[in-house]
């Protein structure tokens, strides 16, 4: 990003790269020299085409003193930007090397600092902008960069919108740059524009959902002081729907009432249909495949149906789920689940039907809760070997009632590739058998993650989870294995194989347990905009009682993975491997699949 102020420059370089350049010859090596290790060292060689370009060879020492002559000044505005104003770069190219030798001396030059900041109104007089706490990007002291010049104006005007001003806007930015005293001053002038009340919204662009959906997305108030905060939180909830492709909300003015703003809202319904297929492979599990199709506007009030095939070498599965929006409040909606699946993992074979329905309700931008009322009933074979059981009791059949309860808070800025904030979810399920073997018991989990840059930018996250389950009012032996905690694979403890993080019987099956303790640590780099490493250790475990015995050992590993970043999230390639290897473990554990672990 900080680059982004010579992109056009470096677009005119490339464009007008001559085409006998494919026959070159000249083979090069660029080395920057008189900056140490910092921001402006990195920028100076994210910016320089003599080091971007080194692969495309010039075709003589002319055309690469050429290249090094355009780099001068593209450094020097570099530099500028950082606030070192009076840097220069000098150039020297040695051709009786192999290959050639280019060398840039930077000298940076003192660093400049603001001296002064002023807002003033069209009519040059002082201009009060209230920012409710929030600081400037720029202020006295400061080094007088440029990126903080563009993004105070941007603050101010925000601050004109959310208190009643929607028309505001920048007159004129006076930036003067002194190298006497080595400093910059910065006067805005802005023009607010009049302070107006939001007016009557008009919706255009439907096809087939009825307005009113619409119009229960609307956070303003008519008649309230205009807010452009309540305008991008009408467009967010808009857009996080997935029933528009596009959406636009523009304030105009009101000729029968100059104090009002009418907001006219324009909602382009994308297509409501979706044929769509999924692939995932890791060692333990093997190969999967999902298809599905959906419809979000079922019956032209936002009802969202999908319909699921998967099939893979450890689960066959068909689903249906619904969604119906604002059920009985705009915060509201009704849920409805039915699948039937045959799961063949390492621990047990089962064969389930599960229906469920329920009510998910929006307190905030960030927190939602839901109930829900199930039934279920499955043939389940044990494959682990317990002591306590025989082989015929190892095959169990179960119909059980469910009242899943949970909350989920999340702050973070992206679902699948969320590169700040944090999350965190509570969920509680008790059941109660209603036919078979008598059964009554609670499952209940925590979770919560963490992702937080190390610099302003995405380039380098660092990610943490934890996550803690638990069984009470059960033993484990009455527990069907289906319904036991388990910990390992590709959303778990990835250097063991799913479900294998735990005590295994003495053919290496995993027994289950009633509790578990989950731990994860990523370092997330991105290489270049589209390709990223993460090295990453895992730990946790599965147990037999109903907390984690924190003095037991804990399985751990290490690992690497590699993303792909593309426009719907990165591709995730995981390898890791056991620091404790047992007798039944993989050394290797390999998953692809979309989306970050955690």
């Amino acid at each position: 990003m900080r680059a982004a102020k010579f992109s056009l420059i470096v677009a005119l370089a490339l464009s007008c790269s001559p085409v006998s350049a494919v026959f070159a010859d000249l083979r090069y090596e660029t080395k920057i020299i008189g900056i140490g290790a910092s921001d402006l060292a990195d920028l100076v060689a994210e910016v320089s085409q003599l080091k971007a370009l080194e692969d495309r060879l010039p075709i003589s020492e002319e055309a690469l003193r050429r290249r090094a002559e355009d780099d001068l000044d593209r450094l020097k505005d570099a530099a500028a930007s950082l606030g070192y104003w009076s840097a220069q770069f000098a150039y020297e190219i040695d051709t009786g090397a192999d290959p050639a030798k280019v060398t840039v001396t930077a000298k940076p030059g003192p660093l400049y600092h603001v001296a002064s900041v002023e807002v003033l109104g069209v009519d040059s007089r002082p201009l009060s902008v209230p920012l409710d706490s929030v600081t400037l990007p720029l202020k006295p002291g400061d080094p007088a960069r440029t990126a903080p010049v563009i993004d105070t104006e941007t603050a101010l005007l925000a601050g004109l919108g959310h208190t009643g001003h929607p028309f505001a806007k920048a007159a004129e930015r006076r930036v003067v740059v002194d190298n006497d005293t080595q400093t910059m001053t910065v006067a805005y002038t802005l023009d607010p524009g009049p302070a107006m009340r939001f007016g009557s919204a008009a919706i255009s662009g439907l096809d087939r959902l009825d307005p009113a959906y619409v119009e229960r997305r609307i956070r303003w108030r008519q008649g309230a002081s205009y807010d452009n905060r309540s305008v991008d939180e009408t467009r967010k909830a808009l857009v996080e729907s997935g029933l528009f492709s596009t959406v636009r909300i523009t304030p105009v003015a009101d000729p029968a009432d100059p104090t009002q703003a009418r907001m006219n809202v324009e909602a382009v319904e994308r297509a409501h249909r979706t044929i769509g297929v999924g692939l995932a492979y890791n060692t333990s599990e093997g190969a999967g495949a999902r298809l599905f199709w959906e419809n979000r506007n079922l019956f032209g009030n936002a009802e969202y149906l999908r319909l699921s095939l998967a099939a893979g070498q450890q689960k066959n599965e068909v689903a249906a789920n619904f969604r119906r929006a604002d059920f009985l409040d705009s915060e509201q909606d009704f849920l409805a689940l039915a699948e039937i699946a045959d799961d063949t993992p390492t621990a047990y074979h089962s064969r389930r039907v599960h229906i469920s329905t329920g009510l998910e309700r929006r307190f905030d931008r960030s927190l939602i809760g839901g109930i829900a009322l199930g039934v279920e009933k499955a043939n389940v074979v044990q494959l682990a070997i317990l002591s306590s059981l025989t082989a015929s009791q190892r095959t169990q059949h179960y119909a059980l009632i469910g009242l899943p309860l949970y909350l989920k808070l999340d702050n973070s800025d992206d679902l699948l590739d969320p590169t700040r904030g944090y999350r965190a979810q509570v969920s509680l399920v008790p059941y109660q058998s209603f036919s078979g073997q008598n059964l009554t018991f609670a499952f209940g989990r925590i979770s919560a993650s963490t992702y937080q840059r190390l610099e302003d930018s995405d380039r380098y996250i660092v990610a943490a989870s934890a996550a803690m389950s638990s069984i009470t009012g059960a033993s484990l032996a009455e527990l069907p294995a289906d319904k036991r905690i388990y910990a390992g694979g590709g959303g778990s403890i990835r250097a063991y194989g799913y479900q294998m993080a735990g005590p295994l019987d003495i053919n290496n099956k995993p027994i289950g347990g009633k509790s578990s303790l989950e731990l994860s640590l990523e370092a997330r780099i991105k290489i270049t905009d589209s390709i990223g490493i993460v090295p990453f250790v895992d730990a946790g475990s599965f147990y037999g009682s109903s907390l984690p015995q924190l003095g037991k050992r804990l399985l751990y590993g290490p690992g690497i993975g590699f993303r792909y970043y593309t426009s719907f999230g990165p591709i995730r390639v995981d390898i890791a491997t056991p620091f404790i290897r047992r007798r039944g473990d993989s050394p290797i554990q390999f998953y692809i699949s979309l989306g970050q672990a955690f």
